[in-house]
Order: structure tokens, then sequence, then C-alpha cells
């Protein structure tokens, strides 16, 4: 099941979530996390566009949908890669780029000026 966002306060309490756990269980992504966000949401207009994320049990999981423009795509962590993905439409959508503590500001912009 997934947790619509509404607001950028719910937004910005799902990023600090999201960087505390990658601090402790995936340090290879810890760095890229605000900056990818930034640049997603300065895209963002929260009248129009959404963002969910999954929920388990109640607690916010870290897989998150956006949808832009009505296009969606979803963003999620590769364990095997220790890299956030991102997809196309779903999980098992067309991989789009993959982000981690290397991937230049350059990069992150345009990727994410691309969807």
């Amino acid at each position: 099941m997934a947790r619509q966002l509404k607001t950028n306060t719910k937004i910005d309490d799902f990023i600090a979530k999201v960087i505390n756990e990658a601090h402790h269980h995936a340090s290879a992504v810890e760095r890229v996390i605000k900056p990818l966000s930034d640049e997603v949401r300065n895209r963002l207009d929260l009248s129009v566009d959404t963002i969910a994320v999954y929920e388990r049990n109640g607690q916010l999981a870290r897989t998150c949908w956006v949808v832009l423009s009505g296009k969606r795509y979803v963003f999620s962590y590769n364990y095997s890669k220790k890299q956030i993905v991102l997809r196309d439409h779903t999980l098992r959508g067309r991989e789009r780029f993959s982000f981690d503590n290397n991937t230049p500001l350059t990069d992150i912009v345009g990727e994410v000026a691309k969807l």
C-alpha cells in the first residue's frame, strides 16, 4: 500500500527519515538523497503532481512514487548495487538512472530535468 505525502512538511519528514536510515544502513547513498530530493521538488507542483511512499504495517518504507506532469516514476534502493534506482512507472519499469554518493550534481540535475 502507498501513502500519499500531500504537504511539504510530510515530504520533509520522509526525506529526513530516509537520510537517517541511510546513515545507518545505506551509507553509499546517504549524501545523494538531499540533492536528488531537492531537484525533484523543484519540479514538483503539489496542486497537480503527487508523491506516494510505500507503507508496510503502518510504517513508511523507502520506495517512493512520483507523478510529474502526468508521468509516474519510482525511486527505490537497490541493495546489491547500493544505489537509488529511478524507474519508469513501476518497480519493474525501465531503469532510467542509478544514483549514489559519487553521482555528480550535474547528472542529478540533468536526469531529473528529463522527467
